[in-house]
């Protein structure tokens, strides 16, 4: 079966943001061009991301505007509380004061549940409340596109919208319907309310391209209130595990439309349809004579028919998304489990929706308690900020202020990989019996192994000089002892890389060391990551042995192409198409490449046994006008993917997972955060 290749865009027509480093000692300077726009995650939400658990996104007009004060706050916690108790996390989206929230604390939860004025933000109203710094209740196609952004694909609603009555002269069609049909998400709902015209409703759905599946043992399409509408859903979910196998084969074959899984009201809430019908038929009529239309005409009428049953379709109405919520819960928790298994036969999802190598190492390693050795440079990185306008190059004397951290390539990984695993990681290097070598021994206490010390060597430093805008003028580097890290020092610890979970290499290390390491992983069978560090010191892994993982910017992977074709031709523009041949050319020595592009994002690209290579550009999730230190961004990039491999991670959660703790690096002083949130 052919093999799916799901970008071919031009790199260059990647959203230009400042994530991740392209140039390995960058200026601060161009970071600070854009205002943020970033999602702000609840603590809950990160810790799930962290983590890998199921996330369940919720929409927030069902607080503001679906239900009075207090059911709305009650029913909202409620359902929170439903979908934690069913193994998943909940993730109520809203904008507030302008921000993006993907996930609310109670307090946030209780301001909208009693705020006026909070606008119902679709598709067309998230720009504008954002930009008005409002707040705003996402309806169920707003919630879509921020569950995507945030990479939920999960989503628990009451009902979708749909075609109105009488559209055939008003043209009110709910943008939810369009919004299906571009997304990639699993909508979990009752259906769609009975004062539309559902069968409309659900030809538009197919016109569209949207999977409709109705819940458990009937084919009937729920109408929200009842448990039958008339009408019969095109496809059948008969439980939670059917669901998330339907949501799998989706992602799979990369249809890019969404799915509806229609869960009728549990029987003993359901009315009575004719009661339903006629409440509907008299709103409907009140509605008109008082010219109430668009978006204001659902809200009353479900007032109308709430006033007109005495309550009880608010009962209904909290009953249904409660159980759509233990529903949703479910289906999350069972798509978790087929999306990080490695033991499923479906081939075509294996290579599609998970990196079969990062399973591979997860299942071979078996999760445990292993450390990570990592082996590579370490050395101390001063900077010296100039506060005069004007630098002459010329012996004069300038004041400035001048800072200090731990850095290195192979180091910065390694502590950040120290931080993220709680200590289950080593590093292997070289440092002089001097002052600045038991400084860095201080930053990570336990983190060198026995023997790195050489007495009567220099630790390695790197100088940089910057102007007072925080351009680079100048950078100088000892790096003599790096030479020191040698075949006799990696044989006294050769049963740290027998028993290591991954070996990550730095390209500071000789290339004889290189060289010897790598065929030792090779007999082994352990997993390598190599960081190139620099153009000149890339084509080091080029050797016999063939690494797992390899991280280098654009240029360095030119010039690993450019070692192995002298000939080739390097273009002048960045492209997919242009990584795609580069990785060609490499790929006997590198399984998957991680290919940093700076602010234009990051292109993975891995083999798939006779097909094309399996490519993925991924963009930079937000934008940051505070940064601090951009030189050790790479690393901790680097660092959070390596994190998500060794966790079990799909190939997208690793992504984010590096992102999160690049943004954690570049707003801190230091290379590497003394700790990483969430």
């Amino acid at each position: 079966m052919a093999c799916l290749l799901r970008v071919s865009l031009p790199v260059r027509h990647l959203r230009h943001t400042s994530y991740v480093r392209h140039n390995r000692h960058s200026s601060p300077a161009c970071h600070n061009r854009h205002a943020s726009q970033a999602i702000v995650y609840s603590a809950e939400v990160q810790q799930a991301k962290m983590d890998n658990k199921p996330l369940v996104a919720l929409e927030s007009t069902i607080i503001t505007h679906g239900m009075p004060y207090p059911h709305n706050i009650q029913t909202a916690l409620a359902v929170e509380n439903i979908i934690r108790e069913n193994g998943a996390v909940p993730a109520t989206i809203a904008i507030i004061k302008g921000q993006l929230h993907v996930g609310l604390s109670e307090a946030q939860l209780e301001y909208l549940a009693q705020a006026k004025g909070v606008v119902k933000a679709s598709r067309r109203d998230l720009a504008p409340v954002m930009a008005a710094k409002q707040d705003g209740a996402t309806t169920v196609a707003g919630t879509i596109i921020a569950a995507e952004l945030a990479d939920i694909p999960i989503f628990v609603t009451g009902g979708i919208g749909g075609v109105h009555r009488e559209a055939e002269s008003t043209m009110d069609i709910s943008a939810d319907l369009t919004e299906l049909g571009r997304s990639k998400t699993l909508v979990v709902c009752s259906g769609v309310k009975s004062i539309l015209d559902i069968g409309r409703t659900l030809e538009y759905l197919e016109t569209q391209g949207v999977t409709v599946c109705a819940f458990g043992d009937t084919t009937d399409f729920p109408a929200f209130y009842t448990r039958q509408s008339g009408h019969v859903a095109p496809n059948r979910a008969a439980d939670a595990s059917h669901a998330a196998r339907i949501l799998l084969a989706a992602k799979t074959f990369l249809l890019g439309s969404g799915i509806v899984i229609a869960v009728p009201v549990p029987e003993q809430h359901a009315m009575d349809g004719n009661v339903i019908e006629a409440a509907i038929s008299r709103a409907l009529l009140d509605a008109k004579s008082r010219g109430i239309r668009g978006k204001e005409v659902t809200p009353f009428i479900l007032a109308a028919v709430s006033e007109a049953t005495q309550g009880a379709s608010l009962n209904t109405n909290i009953a249904l998304i409660k159980n759509n919520a233990k529903v949703g819960a479910e289906i999350a928790v069972q798509f978790n489990k087929l999306r990080n298994s490695s033991g499923r036969s479906d081939k075509i999802a294996r290579k599609n929706d998970l990196d079969h190598v990062t399973r591979k190492f997860h299942t071979e390693c078996g999760g445990g308690e292993e450390a990570v050795l990592v082996i590579g440079g370490a050395n101390v990185d001063r900077a010296y900020r100039v506060t005069e306008d004007n630098v002459q190059l010329d012996g004069s004397t300038h004041p400035c202020k001048i800072s200090q951290c731990g850095g290195g390539v192979g180091r910065n990984m390694a502590e950040a990989l120290w931080q993220l695993r709680r200590g289950r990681t080593r590093l292997l290097t070289a440092v002089g019996n001097d002052a600045d070598g038991a400084y860095l021994q201080d930053i990570a206490p336990g983190l060198f192994v026995d023997g790195c010390v050489v007495d009567g060597a220099r630790t390695a430093t790197y100088a940089a000089v910057f102007d007072k805008k925080g351009e680079c003028l100048l950078g100088l580097g000892d790096m003599e002892v790096h030479n020191l890290i040698s075949i006799d020092l990696v044989k006294k610890h050769v049963d740290k890389i027998r028993n290591a979970q991954l070996v990550v290499l730095d390209g500071n290390i000789p290339q004889a060391t290189m060289d010897y390491v790598l065929q030792l992983c090779c007999e082994l069978k352990k997993p390598t990551f190599f960081e190139p560090t620099d153009r000149r010191k890339a084509i080091k892994v080029l050797s016999r042995s063939q690494v797992s993982y390899s991280s280098p910017n654009i240029a360095e992977l030119r010039a690993m192409a450019k070692f192995i074709e002298p000939t080739h031709s390097i273009k002048a523009d960045t492209t997919v198409e242009e990584i795609i041949e580069l990785y060609k050319i490499i790929s006997q020595f590198v399984d998957f490449l991680l290919v940093t592009l700076g602010e234009k994002g990051v292109v993975t690209i891995r083999k798939v046994k006779n097909c094309e290579p399996n490519v993925q550009v991924y963009n930079i999730p937000d934008v940051l006008n505070n940064v601090e230190n951009v030189s050790g961004a790479g690393d901790c990039f680097a660092s959070g993917f390596i994190y998500g491999i060794l966790q079990g991670m799909s190939e997208s959660s690793c992504i984010s997972t590096g992102f999160k703790t690049a943004r954690a690096s570049l707003v801190s002083k230091n290379n590497v955060p003394s700790h990483f949130d969430g």
